[in-house]
Order: structure tokens, then C-alpha cells, then sequence
């Protein structure tokens, strides 16, 4: 075989060189290319990176706004109970009310039967005793309470004409003789007096007065209910004679707040050995204490007393002479 002709050989040569320039070219273009791409490669790392960093604070603040609203839910939510309850408690008095406001308004329109039924207890006033006692009752060696108008049987003819009138009438309620009146005795009564009442507003009545819980009304229940209040100066004269008897100040008062102040040796039965001096005040403060037997008056119970034996004294300024003079104000 002859050996190729030394102009083909340079041409080879020649082209051998433009292809390794060629390839050099390619191989810096690709090293860039590769450079470049890295680089892009390393900043979309680093987007990524924040964008995470991003969205993870952006989930931690998402969590506490989540967070603080379902507190402010929780709250809400509490804040509906409470002003549910209370607009339930607010349903309940209306309805309560409800049934004194249907009473009212039944007797407003029945005033010529009121009047009827105040004839009845003027002509009841009538019939009573002329001699109605005021004297107070003194504890041996010291000053003692006015005694209020007992309710009892024993002492009738000493009751005042107002106590008495009304005690006829409640006899006349009383249609049994069990001396208490039940919402039927006491709707009957009254609708014979020309006041008519339904079934609801004359157990609404009971239930307000009763206060033994035991359903019916007895006398001294009825007489409370119908007792007038009281004025600024009968009040105020009952509260200088119980902080008078509140040595301590406590707003009680017990045996030892009497005890120093009050003697009770010269009682009969302190004198015959049958009760010691603190039994002997122990049973003079138990005209007192009313509400609840537990050795205490307070001053609600001595104000309840009182107001017993004011509904029988026609004037302010003959109430706080009686009750001064009573307790050396």
C-alpha cells in the first residue's frame, strides 16, 4: 500500500488540530457551564434554606395566633355560659315577679273589694279588748325589753286592737281550727271577702310568708306579713339599743355581751336554785333570738322583734320613748 500523499497528511493534521481546539473549547465552556450551574445550584440552596426558615416562623407564629385564639374561644365561650345563667336566673325572678305583678294588678282592679275587706278588719278592730298592755318586762336588777304582742291563745285580751283584728280575721280564714292556713283557706277566705284569687297567686302568697317552710301559714306568720315597715326613727332608736347590749362589737350579741351589764340573780328561779344566772340570761335573751336558736341575736332578729310591738304603737315618738325609756337610752 503507498503511503498517503504529504498534502493529505497536513490536511489531517489540520483538522486534527481544529478538533482538539474544538474539544479545549468545549471542555472551558463546559467547565464554566458546570461552574455556573454550581452556582445557581448553591444560591437555590441558600432560597431554600431561608424560605424554610420562613415558613418555619411563619408556622410558629400561625401556632400562637392559633393558640391565643382558641383561649380567647375558650373565654368567649365561658363568658356565654355565665350570661346564660345569669339571663336563666333573670327568667326565673321574672317569672316569679310574674305572678306578684298578675296579684297586684288582679287587686288593683279590685279595689272596690279591698275596700270590703278593710271594713271587715275595721269591724274585726271593733270587737276588741279595751286594755291593751304596754308595760316592758325588766330583768331583775337592770333594764329589760318591751315584750311584743304575743300571738298565743293565753294572750289574747292583752293583744293590741290591730294584732286583734287581724287574729279574728285569720280565724275566720282558718276554716278547720288547724290555726294555719293553707293556700286553700286562705283563696276561700279572701274570695269570700269579695277578692278573688287564682290557685297560683294564693300558693305564690304561702310560699312568700311561710316561713318554717312547713306549706301553711300560721298566726304569727300572717301577723309578720302584714306588719308595716318601720321608720328611719324607730330603726335607728333599736339600733343604738342593740349596740347598747353589743359590749364586744361584733354584731352579735351572746350571754357574755350581757353578762357585767345585766344581772339576773334577783330571778325567782335564780333565787330557788333552779336555773344559774347565765340561765337566766340565756332565757331572757331567748326572747330575741327568732330566727334561728343558736345562742346569737343579731341584729336582724332584734329588729324582727321589735317590729312586732311597732305595728301596735301608733307613733314614732311614742316608740322611741318606750324603747329609750326600756333600755336607759
Amino acid at each position: 500500500m503507498s503511503a498517503p500523499p504529504a498534502l493529505q497528511i497536513r490536511e489531517a493534521n489540520a483538522h486534527l488540530a481544529a478538533v482538539h481546539r474544538r474539544a479545549a473549547e468545549l471542555e472551558t465552556r463546559l467547565q464554566a457551564a458546570e461552574r455556573t450551574v454550581r452556582a445557581q445550584a448553591e444560591r437555590l440552596a441558600r432560597q431554600d434554606q431561608q424560605l424554610r426558615s420562613a415558613l418555619d416562623q411563619l408556622g410558629r407564629a400561625k401556632d400562637r395566633e392559633i393558640s391565643t385564639l382558641q383561649e380567647q374561644l375558650l373565654s368567649s365561650e365561658a363568658t356565654v355560659r355565665n350570661l346564660q345563667a345569669a339571663v336563666d336566673q333573670k327568667d326565673q325572678m321574672i317569672q316569679q315577679l310574674q305572678l306578684q305583678a298578675d296579684l297586684l294588678q288582679d287587686i288593683t282592679r279590685r279595689r272596690p273589694s279591698l275596700a270590703r275587706l278593710l271594713a271587715a278588719l275595721e269591724e274585726a278592730e271593733r270587737l276588741s279588748p279595751s286594755r291593751a298592755s304596754s308595760q316592758g318586762q325588766q330583768l331583775p336588777d337592770g333594764p329589760g325589753p318591751p315584750l311584743g304582742s304575743s300571738t298565743g291563745e293565753e294572750d289574747q285580751e292583752d293583744l293590741q286592737p290591730a294584732v286583734f283584728g287581724t287574729t279574728v280575721f285569720f280565724r275566720r280564714l282558718d276554716k278547720n281550727g288547724s290555726r294555719s292556713l293553707d293556700a286553700g283557706e286562705l283563696k276561700q277566705g279572701l274570695e269570700q271577702l269579695g277578692l278573688e284569687v287564682g290557685e297560683a297567686e294564693a300558693e305564690a302568697l304561702c310560699k312568700r310568708w311561710d316561713r318554717d317552710g312547713s306549706g301553711t301559714l300560721d298566726l304569727e306568720e300572717f301577723l309578720r306579713a302584714l306588719r308595716p315597715p318601720m321608720s328611719q326613727a324607730r330603726e335607728a332608736v333599736i339600733a343604738a339599743a342593740f349596740a347598747k347590749l353589743d359590749r364586744t362589737g361584733d354584731n352579735v350579741v351572746t350571754v357574755d355581751d350581757l353578762r357585767g351589764v345585766y344581772s339576773g340573780r334577783a330571778h325567782p328561779k335564780v333565787r330557788s336554785g333552779e336555773w344559774t344566772e347565765d340561765e337566766a340570761l340565756r332565757q331572757f335573751l331567748d326572747n330575741f333570738d327568732t330566727l334561728e336558736k343558736d345562742g346569737q341575736v343579731t341584729l336582724a332578729e332584734f329588729q324582727d322583734y321589735y317590729s312586732g310591738l311597732s305595728a301596735s304603737v301608733d307613733t314614732d315618738s311614742e316608740f322611741v320613748a318606750m324603747v329609750s325609756s326600756a333600755w336607759r337610752l
